[in-house]
Order: structure tokens, then sequence, then C-alpha cells
């Protein structure tokens, strides 16, 4: 079960910054889904962990240019992480969907997201119903709303700046859907948040040709009131940002493309 941590909201203004300086490597193959061999600068081979667990359509090709950190953790048994890859037209993308949520609260925290100003305290991994906790609870605004936030990564994206979510049938995502929904009929406000990390993407779609039940159960999400918002971040070789907000497009009919 998620732990659930309780943080208040204060003006911040730090980045979300990598364990150290980013090595360059070029990917060789992704396997076991969260491991990745790689070849380094020095052209020594090494076996580096791969922080996302999704399909990773399009930021797992043989031969991409990717960089990983190196994290000082005696425990670990692959203390180096796969952070970044350059995909086609070189845009940069971050693959590790551990930051989504730190750069959200920290959008919070440093107004960039203004939609979710207002709140004081925010509860992290929160519950509300069945086995899945949402991202985020927000509590404590003026007007005594409180909000149930879920937040995820898009990082596939298209040649004409289109992203995608999800990029592999997901039922946990369908299911956090669900709970937005149920938030909602119990009188709470509830938003779902796209972390956009593609630096090539302007505007976000649901991959209705991907998982259909996903697009359906967003539109019913829609619906029932759930708000819908995208940010992109912007990506250095030593830090991550969000800095800005980016259309969110949904179809009124399924779509299908074959578009990448």
């Amino acid at each position: 079960m998620p732990t659930t941590v309780v943080v208040e909201i204060k003006e911040s203004v730090n980045d979300v910054e990598f364990s150290g300086p980013l090595t360059q490597a070029v990917l060789l193959k992704r396997y076991k889904r969260y491991l990745a061999e790689v070849v380094a600068d020095n052209k020594e081979h090494r076996i580096i962990y791969c922080p996302n667990l999704g399909a990773m359509t399009g930021c797992d090709v043989l031969g991409s240019r990717i960089w990983f950190s190196y994290a000082p953790n005696t425990l670990r048994k692959y203390p180096e992480t796969w952070e970044l890859v350059e995909v086609d037209a070189g845009y940069l993308v971050c693959v590790n969907t551990h930051n989504d949520v730190p750069l959200v609260i920290e959008g919070i925290q440093d107004g960039t997201i203004q939609e979710l100003q207002g709140y004081q305290q925010m509860t992290c991994n929160p519950q509300l119903l069945g086995e899945y906790s949402l991202s985020l609870l927000l509590e404590a605004k003026a007007d005594g709303t409180a909000c149930y936030l879920d937040v995820k990564s898009v990082t596939l994206g298209d040649e004409i700046h289109r992203g995608f979510f999800p990029d592999a049938p997901t039922a946990h995502s369908v299911a956090q859907l669900k709970l937005l929904i149920h938030a909602r009929e119990q009188g709470y406000r509830a938003v779902l948040l796209y972390c956009v990390q593609h630096m090539g993407i302007d505007r976000v779609f649901p991959a209705d040709h991907i998982d259909s039940e996903y697009g359906r159960t967003l539109r019913k999400a829609i619906i029932a009131g759930v708000e819908i918002l995208a940010y992109r971040v912007d990506i250095s070789l030593h830090n991550i940002k969000l800095v800005k907000p980016v259309d969110v497009c949904i179809p009124a009919r399924m779509i299908c493309s074959s578009r990448f």
C-alpha cells in the first residue's frame, strides 16, 4: 500500500534536479521492463535501472542517445538510473516517471499551475476507495473545497507535436479515472493532470488507438465534472522544471491514428 505523507504547501522555486551529473550513453536494448543495456562514452557496457514500466513507445529505440544518473546508494543493485533520451527531431524526453508528482508539487508551490492555487496542504497517495490511490489530495482552501489530483506522465509523441496517453493498455489508470469520478460524486473537486515530459509535444490526446477503455472512461470523467489539465516541462542536462500549460484535445468521438 502506498505511503501517505502530508506536507504544507509553501513558496518554492527549486527545480527537480538529477542526483549528480548525467552520463551520456547509447541505448542497446531495454529488457525486463526495468533494465536497459547501454554503452557509455568510455565504451563500457553497463546495465542500468529503467524507472518506467510503460511501453516507452518511441523512447527505447536501438542506438538512441540517452543520459543516466548515478545514485551512491550501496543497497541498490543497479545504482545508475536512466533519466533522458533524445528522440526523433532531437527532442529530449524524461523517461523517469518518478519525477512527475515532484514536478507537479513544485508547479503548485511556485504558482506555475494557476488552476491549483489557494490550498494550504497536500497529502501524497491519498486513499479514497478500494486498493488504488491517487497522486495528491489538496486541502484547506479558503472556500472549504478539497481537491483530489491524479498525475500522469506523457512521453509518447508524434511528428506533428501531438502527445498521447497512455502508451500501453492500462487497467490501473482506468481505475484511477473511476476514483476521480467517485470523488466528484462525493462532492470533491477532481483533477487529472498530464505532466508532459517530452519537449516536442504541444497538445495532448487520449490514446484511443492504444486503449479504447481508457478513452471511454476519460470521457465519462469529463461528463462527471473531472477537470483535465496538461503542463509541459523544460529539460536540461542538470534539471527539469514544469513551465507551461499545453492544450488537451479530446474529440467527442473515439479516434484512431497511425501517425507517430
